[in-house]
């Protein structure tokens, strides 16, 4: 980011930063251009925004490295999108076998990408998943840490993905993350990437969960629609591309 003209030097100490300055760092955000050429959506500079806010949050309260939050009074400026696009039934199941044919081909990426649809888990849910969560042979995947009472919670596992989560396990530590080390981005890569490659359009690993919420309301059940199982030998085989 730049604020004043000038990026901001590497080595700046967090007791330097006050809220004028990140008020301008967050202004230049907004200007800024990708490399293509476009500019930051609200949804993605106001992410950018809240994910700073929670980590000078850390800074204060559980390292001490700050007397005050100077991003606390910046507000994220624009309107945010309520409702994230979703795909028609047809397509996700396409788009559904596409990501198993992946699976099969060992990207644990395309199997992270399915548990958002077919179990209903956010981005971060999955990414911070480690092996011991993954419970009964693969049946049950315990959320023990969401910041909600309501996040936390043990979800059956679909048949779909049972044997390709025990591959991505075996052979980890306990406490070894089931994905290996991946911020929350990598899920709405590989959503995409499958979109992409189903043919379909594409739409965010958030958008994925909604469609899951969307036909459990709507069915009763959002798993009434999935295709079989492959029943080929790969899919039980470990996944290994993390």
């Amino acid at each position: 980011m730049a604020y004043g003209g000038e990026t901001p030097h590497r080595e700046m100490l967090l007791r330097d930063l006050t809220s004028q300055t990140c008020s301008g760092y967050y202004d230049a955000l907004r200007m800024r251009r990708t490399r293509r050429g476009k500019a930051f959506s609200v949804d993605s500079h106001r992410n950018i925004l809240a994910e700073a806010k929670t980590f000078l949050r850390w800074c204060l309260a559980k390292k001490k490295w700050l007397v005050r939050n100077p991003l606390e009074q910046v507000e994220g400026v624009g309107k945010r999108r309520h409702g994230k696009a979703q795909l028609r039934i047809g397509e996700a199941r396409r788009w559904l076998v596409k990501a198993v044919e992946l699976a099969d081909a060992g990207e644990a990426g395309a199997v992270a990408a399915m548990m958002a649809l077919v179990m209903g888990m956010r981005a971060n849910e999955i990414v911070t998943r480690v092996a011991r969560d993954l419970d009964e042979d693969g049946k049950l995947l315990w959320i023990p840490d969401s910041k909600t009472e309501a996040g936390r919670r043990t979800l059956q596992v679909p048949e779909l993905l049972q044997p390709y989560l025990r591959g991505v396990a075996e052979g980890k530590p306990s406490d070894a993350k089931l994905f290996g080390h991946h911020w929350r981005d990598w899920v709405r890569k590989w959503v995409k990437r499958t979109c992409e490659a189903a043919g379909v359009p594409k739409v965010t690993a958030h958008g994925m969960r909604g469609l899951h919420s969307t036909l459990a309301v709507e069915n009763g059940s959002p798993l009434t629609w999935l295709p079989p199982r492959s029943g080929t030998s790969r899919a039980r085989r470990r996944c290994s591309r993390t």
